[in-house]
């Protein structure tokens, strides 16, 4: 039997997620690389992905309750470049970096609406992954991301007209992640279950400085991995609860 896989990296996210989490086998998944020996005790990865948050609903810190802000909540569209190192096929290290396409915060204040759309930013990030456990060919791996997303700027608008002021703003998170995953041959499917934690700040032009947080810190997340050859993959995956959002990833081994 071969031997299974491991955290992907390839975000994005992203997480950032908040965001895309992996299959808990990657990189056993490819098992040869291009250059670099099956047999070697260390491997480099490189991947791309992008990641699509529909909805994550968000929550004003405690410094911003008393501007009656309400029901925000925040989507995004992120591309992420992914270079991971593997030792063992085991441990995981992997840089994450990409531009953020679109980022929207959007709020209830003071009987408007009001939409926050960043247009510009540089996302950012690191994780590690370990695989705790393997049985034939199911594997139990856990994956911590950490990260944010510098100079998002934009503009802002109130109940659909454009402000005379803009923003800027900046948001980090990390995100812990634990899944099982199943071998069946070109297809890995995997499940599991992650927590984060993500704050926003927001920066209006002119104005007081607006932080705001995640409303939910767990959810699930379930994917699969298509393998094409031993040097290829292919990722998909979707998350719940604590975020809606979809991640489409694609690596290669050196």
């Amino acid at each position: 039997m071969k031997k299974l896989l491991r955290f992907p990296a390839i975000f994005a996210s992203s997480a950032l997620g908040a965001s895309l989490i992996g299959n808990p086998a990657d990189p056993a998944i490819l098992e040869e690389g291009f250059w670099i020996s099956d047999c070697s005790w260390a491997s480099v990865r490189a991947g791309i992905s992008g990641d699509l948050l529909f909805e994550k609903r968000m929550r004003p810190c405690r410094g911003s309750h008393g501007l009656g802000i309400s029901k925000p909540e925040m989507n995004w569209k992120i591309a992420c470049w992914d270079l991971g190192w593997n030792i063992k096929e085991r441990f995981d290290l992997h840089l994450l970096a990409g531009p953020a396409a679109s980022i929207k915060l959007k709020w209830q204040q003071e009987g408007a609406a009001y939409d926050a759309f960043g247009d510009r930013g540089l996302f950012w990030g690191a994780s590690s992954k370990l695989v705790l456990l393997e049985i034939q060919d199911t594997a139990l791996g856990v994956d911590f991301h950490g990260g944010g997303i510098q100079w998002i700027e934009g503009p802002l608008l109130r109940n659909g007209v454009p402000e005379s002021k803009t923003f800027s703003s900046r948001l980090y998170f990390w995100q812990l992640g634990v899944g099982l995953s199943q071998n069946l041959g070109a297809l890995k499917p995997y499940v599991g279950a992650a927590t984060s934690h993500l704050v926003y700040v927001l920066s209006p032009s002119s104005g007081k400085k607006i932080r705001f947080h995640d409303l939910l810190a767990a959810g699930a997340f379930e994917g699969c991995t298509l393998s094409l050859g031993s040097r290829v993959f292919l990722n998909i995956e979707a998350r719940q609860f604590f975020e809606s959002g979809v991640s489409l990833s694609g690596e290669i081994r050196f």
